[in-house]
């Protein structure tokens, strides 16, 4: 089979593998999409891996071909979405049902072969049945819907509220896309004008431009209570992290769902918001409950069903095929230069 294979820093290149066999409790998937999550970015551009060389991909769909002698043949043929998460299933986290928590944990992409490859084996429980109206292009997005409903989940913000939502990324948008079908105002914040561009094309109602002078003041002086009532930072942007205790209002919940990729500075003033307005913080990690994988990927699946949950070709940047992977994994060291998801047609 053919495989993209991340073999040094900065250097990946599509290979003739070994297609993998299914163990006695794995399927094999024929992979149709995987996409690009942020994580797989700085295993590229700076060799942050467990080993080389190493397939990366974990936001996949695909049709299981193949499966394991313990595994019900009645997944053959199934449409499906990866979950990448391998828990160990016997640690005291996993059986209190905290799989994003478990610290003997196997992934999908990055301490395993993933699926930036024509095919991959997983284990069966690391497969979704997707129904027939949800695409497979939409199915690669599961993942990343997933972790949004995960925060969710954890935020449980109850309407009526004011919601803000830091970052138009794919984990923003589908953030409020699921808060505004649940009848919460949301107010989208972004400093790129493509973001809000594809945030507006996705059915986001409010947005602000973070470039804007004044723009924080304005956000906040529009609402009765002078901040909102949860606020979700998606972006990872450190500044914005810390702005987001500015945005939410006295006794607000502030959901921190992005991952910064360098150390951060609070002033004392700024760390007082937390203190000073009795905020409730909250970081969301991954996307799993119990029973496995959870209700977080049950509502993804109904969620695309019924159209609450939508990509719009203003999210995606653009599509690469395993021969070319490599050209738009080198994007990302242009500042700037990646607009939204890339997605790898595998076949």
């Amino acid at each position: 089979m053919k495989a993209a294979v991340l073999e040094a820093k900065q250097v990946m290149n599509c290979r003739e593998l070994t297609r993998p066999a299914p163990a006695s409790d794995e399927v094999l998937v024929r992979v149709a999409y995987c996409g690009v999550c942020g994580s797989d970015v700085p295993r590229f551009l700076d060799g942050a891996v467990h080993f080389f060389p190493l397939v990366l991909g974990h936001e996949f769909s695909g049709t299981v071909v193949e499966v394991g002698e313990d595994v019900d043949a009645g997944l053959l043929g199934k449409r499906v979405a990866g979950v990448p998460l391998v828990p160990c299933m016997s640690c005291p986290d996993c059986e209190d049902g905290n799989y994003s928590l478990c610290r003997n944990y196997s992934f999908i992409g990055s301490r395993r072969n993933g699926a930036y490859a024509e095919f991959v084996a997983v284990p069966a429980k690391n497969v979704l049945p997707v129904s027939d109206g949800v695409s497979d292009m939409e199915a690669a997005f599961f993942e990343p819907a997933s972790v949004a409903q995960h925060a969710v989940e954890l935020a449980s913000p109850e309407p009526p509220a004011q919601v803000a939502v830091c970052g138009c990324g794919t984990i923003g948008i589908f953030l409020a896309q699921i808060l505004q079908a649940r009848g919460f105002e949301v107010t989208a914040f972004a400093r790129r004008e493509s973001r809000l561009n594809a945030a507006r094309a996705a059915g986001v109602e409010h947005m602000v431009n973070t470039t804007e002078p004044g723009w924080d003041d304005a956000a906040r002086g529009a609402l009765p209570r002078g901040g909102y009532d949860y606020v979700f930072d998606t972006s990872g942007n450190g500044a914005m992290m810390v702005k987001s205790f500015d945005l939410a209002a006295n006794k607000g919940t502030v959901c921190m769902v992005g991952t910064p990729k360098r150390p951060m500075e609070f002033t004392v003033a700024e760390w007082e918001n937390l203190n000073r307005k009795e905020l409730v913080v909250t970081g969301a990690w991954m996307s799993y409950s119990a029973p496995w994988p959870g209700r977080e990927w049950e509502a993804v699946a109904d969620q695309f069903s019924s159209g609450i949950l939508r990509v719009v070709d203003e999210m995606i940047d653009s599509v690469y095929d395993l021969e070319h992977i490599s050209g738009g994994m080198k994007k990302f060291a242009i500042p700037n230069s990646v607009t939204g998801k890339l997605l790898i047609k595998c076949q």
